[in-house]
């Protein structure tokens, strides 16, 4: 998380932190990595370093 936020910026922190704490939310691992899938692809214009 410390790592993700750090390229995220400081504007952008919270916005990336309530993303990902919804990955981790997920009751199984096949619906986490479905949520991070999603949460990279929401990411991936505005901060193309954190998305992969």
């Amino acid at each position: 998380m410390r790592n993700a936020l750090a390229h995220a910026g400081r504007s952008g922190r919270r916005v990336v932190s309530a993303f990902i704490a919804t990955a981790f939310a997920q009751n199984d691992a096949a619906a986490a990595t479905m949520q991070w899938r999603r949460v990279a692809d929401q990411l991936r214009p505005k901060l193309p370093k954190l998305a992969p």
